[in-house]
């Protein structure tokens, strides 16, 4: 779970692995969460109005599908610029039907 009383988030950029999986910190990235930059999976689901679950989110990335995230170890983050282009991709633009757009017409 992401540690939200801090002021900001610092993720590492560029990390090395050995073999006990201890990370080295010498490229370290501040990103403040005063931006809200990214989200959590549960804040993704609550601005989806729950319509999305954490449980959607997590099957979604097993499959590589859903909108683009990032991972840092288990911390796992949606940039919301991301967020914004996902929802364009999804967007379904109806279009008026036939009757609707004769009787405007007439009214004109």
């Amino acid at each position: 779970m992401i540690e939200h009383s801090r002021a900001c988030l610092i993720l590492l950029a560029g990390f090395d692995c050995d073999a006990d999986q201890s990370v080295s910190a010498r490229k370290l990235l501040e990103i403040s969460m005063d931006d809200k930059k990214f989200l959590t999976a549960e804040e993704v689901s609550g601005r989806y109005r729950g319509s999305i679950s954490v449980g959607t989110l997590r099957n979604w990335r097993s499959m590589r599908v859903g909108p683009a995230y990032i991972k840092l170890g288990k911390a796992v983050l949606y940039p919301i610029e991301q967020l914004a282009v996902w929802d364009q991709e999804n967007m379904v633009s109806c279009r008026a039907s036939k009757r609707l757009v004769d009787l405007a017409n007439d009214q004109t």
